[in-house]
């Protein structure tokens, strides 16, 4: 089995892996937002992500260490690692204390930055062809971007929230962190218009006016809903 997923928040993955994992169904590859799924036993694992190993896959002492642990490295892809241990051996925590956990959040936090920059270079180079070329997919390629670093910025806000109430449990009195969470609606609406931008000269007129109308008042509310939310 296969599923596609886009993951910005590793809680949330987590939580989807062993869900699945209740149904009968182990994942055992990734790429690119591709999941395989294996069958096996309803609850025979249990799931979890470890972030910022750097590029070049795990080292090998990082595969030892979680092999004492009775913890298989299941796949590496970027910075992130994915590891399961059997269910029967107990519950799966990596960092279990709130100072290592506060590490693990703010390498993740750093990592939403860096892709963050990395996906702006790259939107006003496409903006710069879009502009000199006149062509239609550096549009298209603009506003799926835009709905990605949108969605980065969210799960970046996220981060930092719980970074703050972690801090907050050891005693600590941070700042509480700025930042407001953009309404879902925005980058929905920058996807949809992306999808009619790519399907301009496949698609009738009117339906095209359709595709824009729905994708500009889903930005326009998605706008007024994120001025009008709380900070956090």
């Amino acid at each position: 089995m296969i599923r596609f997923r886009l993951y910005y928040d590793k809680d949330a993955e987590v939580e989807w892996l062993n869900r699945l994992v209740g149904e009968g169904y182990a994942m055992d590859r990734f790429f690119a937002g591709f999941y395989h799924f294996v069958p096996c036993e309803k609850g025979e694992w249990q799931y979890q992500v470890d972030i910022g190993h750097g590029f070049g896959g795990v080292s090998r002492e990082f595969k030892e260490f979680m092999n004492e642990m009775d913890v298989e490295v299941v796949q590496s892809w970027g910075p992130w690692v994915y590891l399961r241990r059997k269910a029967q051996e107990g519950e799966f925590q990596l960092y279990t204390d709130v100072d290592s956990a506060i590490g693990q959040y703010k390498k993740i936090a750093l990592l939403f930055k860096l892709a963050i920059l990395l996906e702006m270079a790259c939107m006003i180079l496409e903006v710069y062809y879009a502009t000199v070329g006149g062509q239609t997919i550096a549009w298209a390629i603009v506003c799926l971007i835009v709905a990605i670093v949108l969605g980065m910025f969210n799960a970046l806000i996220r981060t930092r929230k719980i970074i703050y109430e972690l801090q907050e449990r050891k005693g600590e009195a941070p700042a509480a962190p700025n930042g407001r969470r953009v309404s879902a609606l925005i980058p929905v609406g920058f996807l949809l218009n992306a999808v009619h931008l790519l399907a301009a000269d496949h698609i009738p007129t009117a339906i095209r006016f359709v595709f824009l109308g729905i994708s500009m008042a889903m930005i326009l509310i998605g706008a007024v809903q994120t001025a009008a939310s709380r900070n956090g």
